[in-house]
């Protein structure tokens, strides 16, 4: 019985220090009801209630400055995808690959054509 009255007060304690600190630096726009400061003292001094009327009455939800909610990931994000014109085609890995490929190839055909204009020892070209 004692385990599990200790278990009730550290969880108990988490909560209400997850509580003051999430209070304490949410911005002012997002607090509701009473100022930040009062909140974080009803908090404290009413520890498992304090933080339980945080959360339901003194945080507001988060919204998008355009009035959306909710997070909004880069493909869903116009500008991230090639603005208005369509989505802008990504070089993928198999594009790269072929790039890199396609140099490395030039590269080798530009030595061999260096190393066939070079004169062999005895001064002759090779072809």
């Amino acid at each position: 019985m004692v385990r599990l009255w200790l278990i009730v007060v550290v969880a108990a304690v988490a909560f209400t220090v997850y509580a003051v600190i999430d209070c304490a630096t949410m911005p002012r726009a997002r607090v509701r009801s009473l100022s930040r400061g009062v909140w974080v003292l009803l908090v404290i001094v009413l520890p498992v209630l304090g933080a339980v009327l945080w959360y339901v009455l003194g945080r507001a939800p988060a919204t998008e400055p355009g009035g959306g909610s909710g997070y909004r990931g880069p493909e869903d994000d116009p500008d991230f995808l090639g603005g208005p014109h369509g989505p802008e085609r990504h070089r993928t890995d198999k594009d790269q690959d072929d790039e890199t490929l396609r140099d490395l190839e030039q590269q080798f055909r530009e030595r061999d054509r260096d190393r066939d204009r070079r004169p062999d020892d005895d001064g002759r070209a090779d072809r």
